[in-house]
C-alpha cells in the first residue's frame, strides 16, 4: 500500500501541538495577536480548525490535549502551509476537512493506522502528490 506521507505529516503537526503552552489570552486579527502572559500569541482560529478539533477532541477524544490547543496548532500548521504554498495550504485544509467529517471510529482509524487508513484517501493523495511534486515539504 502507499505510503501516506501527507496524512504522517498531518499526525506530525498535531502530535506538535502539545508542545505549546495553552496560557495563552489576548485576541487579534489573522495571523496572530498579542501574546498572554508567558505564552505564545494566540491565533484567530477558523472554521476549518474549530470543526477539526471539535471533532477530533470534542466529541472523538482522539488526542490527549484540548480542544483550545488542538485549534491553535492546527491555525499555526495551516497558516504556515499557506505561506509556504497556496495549493499547500488548500490540500491540508481539505484534510482537516474531511476528517471533521468522519464518525469517531473513522477518526481512530485515521490516527492509529496512517498508512493504511482508509478515511480522507483522496484528499491525503492531494498532499501526497503535492509533495511529491516539490510544492509541499514533506514532514521531517
Amino acid at each position: 500500500m502507499r505510503d501516506n506521507r501527507a496524512l504522517l505529516f498531518l499526525l506530525s503537526l498535531l502530535v506538535g501541538v502539545g508542545c505549546g503552552d495553552s496560557t495563552n489570552s489576548g485576541a487579534g486579527g489573522v495571523g496572530g495577536a498579542t501574546g498572554g502572559a508567558g505564552g505564545e500569541p494566540s491565533l484567530e482560529v477558523g472554521e476549518t480548525c474549530t470543526a477539526f478539533c471539535a471533532k477530533v477532541i470534542g466529541e472523538c477524544g482522539a488526542f490527549l490535549f484540548d480542544e483550545p490547543r488542538c485549534q491553535q496548532g492546527c491555525q499555526q500548521n495551516l497558516n504556515e502551509e499557506y505561506e509556504h504554498a497556496e495549493p499547500c495550504g488548500d490540500a491540508v485544509d481539505g484534510v482537516f476537512l474531511c476528517v471533521a467529517d468522519l464518525d469517531c471510529e473513522s477518526v481512530y482509524d485515521w490516527r492509529d493506522r496512517p498508512s493504511g487508513a482508509t478515511a480522507c484517501q483522496q484528499e491525503i493523495a492531494v498532499v501526497d502528490a503535492l509533495i511529491d511534486a516539490g510544492i509541499c515539504l514533506p514532514a521531517t
